[in-house]
């Protein structure tokens, strides 16, 4: 049996990589200590136990196998198209199969293996095939390719998408192979790290988020927000939340006899499909910093009003005339000028998804009844929006290896791990929901995944249950008086006009950073190490960074310096052999962190004068 499925993983190799399989069949000497024998743990699945002298390890649980690996997933999120992941140790492939099932193949994974006894075991015992003939998998084994470690990093990761890649690291493979992998993270950091520093100035940057914010202070300045909005609708029977999963098409028209008896609250992925059948939402909610401007782009649309985290795409944002509503996402600048005025900035909670947050927000503002319509938060009809959103016609998708839950109208429906995710969210915020003030939420999408707290319930007939009252919500919209008063407008007005001098500010304490750090390598290089003048450096390096990171501007450089995490980063299992080297390091990387934080302190005071200095 192990021949055989030797022999199908190995042609499913050649479908990408020939002379790799014909490196492992030509294989004979194999300069390994470890052991391995197969196992099955008491929920069914093939584990593997290493053995080095006389000690002996699981390398996936011996009791519960599965949990951990669904714990990992929840943990590893949303992996996006294009993101490259580099899974240190391969063990008996459980890890390598959840990633393949869960994510999309435009996904690069690169698996290196520091055992060469165990990759063949995987080999011999595992079928695996399905997952190599999915993409092309780059393996890296000791004692097989080790030398291909690097150009295949280099060939992997570029800098758009170096934001995205993720390295993780198999259980209990630190206890023997600490060194092997010490030596691997730290070959892709060094190579992350290169491709940072050499990138120019505009691309190293993730402006998306300060972009968005900078720009979004124009409208915060307005004075709308989600309190205010829940008092100007002062209506609190019938809320519809309209998301855009793929059964919206069987009961979009429905709606219509909802108009102004409920209020009807899209989140923007529904806007097309809405607009088109003749319905107008009263409100819509959006968060993506990079949502497609494309997806509201309908003059129908324009005089809605829209609701949004202030770090929203403002460019959706702006395009929109109706009122601008928006809510504190914990940013420092925002929260700042409703504080300086004694006021209070509210906020909605976060569940991951626009959805997630559409429906807090109709929690907060009161509502007895929350019908839900679109949550599919699976693939009804192998879909995973609805038509007329993305696409005129959304393309069905391959969903026979994706994970299942339960359906509302079938025993198990296929979904992605972030839906699950967001199933969960809303699970556990109905149950507080009901219990802190009883709210009735119904479940009128007609497919998708079951949400348990909820009652299923076909739209047509909820409407003609419970939607009987006139109420003219765009009118009471419309007459919402704005939070703040001309004196307190000019305020802020003087707060925003400053901040420019603040990322100036942060780029001469960066600058005497970089220098402290530089003189810093020097004395280490030098030899002439004397503890007293050592300490007050450090001394020196810590003050100039606190002056640098105390200030409300440094929130937005640390938000758009994201890729210069991957230079600062603690490498994994990395010990210096003494303080010295450790401090060699220590400057090196701070060296190069202070020139960074000045390239975009000068970037971010740049685009603060050319948004916020338009303010009046």
């Amino acid at each position: 049996m192990g021949c055989e499925i030797f022999e199908k993983n190995l042609k499913a190799m050649e479908k990408w990589y020939a002379p790799f399989a014909d490196m492992i069949r030509e294989k004979k000497d194999i300069e390994d200590d470890t052991e391995v024998s197969v196992h099955q743990s008491e929920d069914g699945e093939t584990i593997f136990q290493a053995q080095r002298e006389e000690r002996r390890l699981y390398l996936n649980g011996g009791r519960n196998a599965k949990a951990p690996i669904r714990m990992w997933l929840e943990r590893l999120g949303k992996i996006r198209k294009y993101a490259p992941v580099f899974l240190f140790g391969i063990g008996s492939g459980m890890y390598l199969k959840a990633l393949v099932k869960n994510t999309e193949k435009e996904v690069n994974i690169v698996a290196y293996e520091p055992s060469l006894q165990i990759f063949l075991t995987l080999l011999h015992e595992v079928d695996v095939s399905e997952e190599i003939e999915d993409r092309p998998i780059a393996f890296i084994v000791d004692g097989l390719n080790t030398e291909d470690f690097e150009p295949v990093v280099r060939n992997v990761l570029v800098l758009e998408n170096i934001e995205l890649f993720k390295e993780e690291i198999h259980p209990n493979y630190k206890v023997w192979y600490a060194d092997k992998l010490t030596e691997k993270v730290r070959q892709l950091q060094r190579i992350a790290e290169f491709i940072i520093v050499n990138a120019n100035t505009e691309q190293r940057f993730s402006t998306a988020m300060a972009d968005n914010i900078l720009h979004n202070m124009k409208y915060l300045c307005e004075g709308y927000h989600a309190k205010i909005f829940t008092e100007a609708v002062d209506y609190q029977d019938v809320a519809i939340l309209v998301s855009a999963g793929p059964s919206l098409n069987k009961n979009i028209h429905e709606l219509k006899k909802a108009k102004n008896k409920a209020f009807i609250l899209a989140v923007d992925t529904a806007m097309k499909p809405l607009l088109k059948a003749g319905i107008k939402p009263d409100a819509f909610i959006t968060i993506d910093a990079k949502k497609p401007v494309d997806l509201v782009d309908m003059e129908e649309a324009r005089d809605i009003p829209v609701i949004a985290p202030v770090d929203a795409n403002y460019k959706l944002i702006r395009r929109q005339t109706g009122k601008k509503i928006f809510w504190n996402d914990g940013y420092a600048m925002p929260y700042q000028i409703y504080a300086m005025n004694g006021k209070t900035f509210p906020g909605v909670d976060f569940g991951g998804s626009v959805a997630c947050c559409g429906f807090s927000m109709l929690f907060k503002m009161g509502f007895h009844t929350i019908i839900l319509v679109g949550q599919d938060l699976a693939f009804s009809d192998n879909k995973s929006h609805a038509d007329g959103t993305f696409q005129e016609k959304m393309p069905e998708e391959d969903t026979e290896r994706m994970m299942t839950v339960k359906g509302n109208y079938v025993d198990k429906i296929p979904t992605r791990g972030d839906f699950r995710m967001y199933l969960e969210w809303f699970r556990d915020y109905i149950k507080g929901a009901k219990k802190h003030r009883g709210v009735r939420v119904v479940n009128a999408t007609e497919g998708g995944a079951y949400i348990e707290g909820t009652e299923l319930c076909a739209l047509r007939d909820i409407i003609a249950e419970v939607c009987h009252e006139k109420v003219y919500f765009a009118e009471k919209i419309d007459r919402m008086e704005p939070e703040f008063s001309q004196e307190e407008h000019a305020k802020i007005v003087e707060y925003l006009h400053r901040m420019p001098e603040e990322y100036e500010d942060i780029r001469k304490n960066a600058a005497l950073l970089q220098k402290a750090y530089q003189h810093l390598g020097k004395l280490m290089k030098s030899g002439k190490i004397e503890q007293k003048g050592i300490l007050k450096l450090l001394k020196r390096i810590k003050k100039l960074t606190r002056k640098c990171q105390e200030r409300e501007a440094y929130q937005l450089i640390d938000t758009t310096m994201a890729t210069a995490e991957y230079m600062l980063r603690t490498e994994y299992y990395y010990e210096q052999e003494n303080t010295v080297a450790e401090l060699k390091e220590t400057a090196r990387k701070g060296s190069l962190y202070s020139q960074i934080l000045q390239e975009c302190a000068e970037l971010l005071k740049k685009m603060s004068e050319d948004t916020l200095l338009t303010i009046t």
